[in-house]
């Protein structure tokens, strides 16, 4: 084989952490909490009426920023545990395919790919 060196349970302890945290990174961003959030701006009446203004705004302008940090940490998630496979089997080519497709999910958001050719990765 090539120039790679993969470490199996390395790279499943890695993934199992990141998903771990990327879970509990989407369960803090519901809906519910960021009405919490609103609800308590308005606590001090016309002093902070325009606070919840402010921050939503805020968030619309983040709004992309996280849904791209999303994008990248499931297109990691599944370029990594996708090659690790491919290599694993034998099949560099296919290895460095997966890699290569991670980039551009993570970019696109579109992980087409991984459900039409990963081998049994959720998003």
């Amino acid at each position: 084989m090539s120039q790679w060196r993969i470490n199996p349970s390395g790279v499943q302890g890695i993934l199992t952490t990141v998903g771990t945290d990327s879970t509990e990174l989407q369960n803090e961003l519901t809906e519910a909490k960021f009405t919490e959030v609103f609800e308590g701006l308005t606590w001090g009446g016309v002093l902070t009426q325009d606070v919840p203004v402010a921050v939503q705004s805020l968030l619309n302008d983040q709004n992309n920023n996280l849904s791209n940090v999303v994008n990248r940490i499931t297109a990691a998630r599944l370029g990594v545990t996708n090659a690790t496979i491919a290599y694993n089997n034998g099949q560099e080519e296919a290895a460095g395919t997966f890699q290569s497709e991670a980039l551009a999910a993570a970019e696109s958001g579109d992980f087409t790919y991984f459900v039409e050719n990963g081998y049994g990765s959720e998003q």
